[in-house]
């Protein structure tokens, strides 16, 4: 709760747990992420915060926890690992009309992904790292 003083207190089930912030701006807004996806919060339009009622526009970056093995991810589970790599996002439709599935896709190398996917190889081997990562994590 913001308080007069351009303090911010973090309360838990009604009790007072003390300052979190101080030096607040007068115009502060609130996010709850419910569901752990959220990593970064920006308000992108400070124009349309002063100009209307309404506040500023957000713009929310989500992150991606995929689970599971990648062996085991089904078509849509890698059409998401697709889009979560920048620039990738384009390659995502073709992924699907390809019925490529985690098994599949972890059969692809650098190549496939360049000549298949007519994919440039800076995208092809950035894909092929955050998938040796997320192996590596399993």
């Amino acid at each position: 709760m913001k308080a007069s003083d351009s303090t911010l207190h973090f309360y838990l089930n009604g009790i007072d747990h003390g300052k979190a912030f101080s030096n607040l701006p007068e115009v502060v807004y609130g996010v709850v992420d419910l569901y752990e996806h959220c990593c970064q919060v920006s308000i992108i339009n400070k124009a349309a915060e002063l100009a209307t009622e309404a506040g500023a526009q957000v713009a929310i970056k989500k992150t991606h926890s995929f689970s599971g093995r990648p062996t085991d991810w089904n078509v849509d589970a890698v059409c998401e690992f697709i889009t979560s790599i920048p620039d990738c996002s384009p390659y995502a439709a073709k992924f699907k009309s390809e019925h490529i599935d985690g098994a599949a896709l972890i059969e692809l190398d650098k190549k496939d992904l360049k000549e298949f996917f007519d994919m440039p190889l800076g995208l092809a081997v950035k894909i092929c790292s955050q998938l040796k990562k997320l192996e590596g994590k399993k």
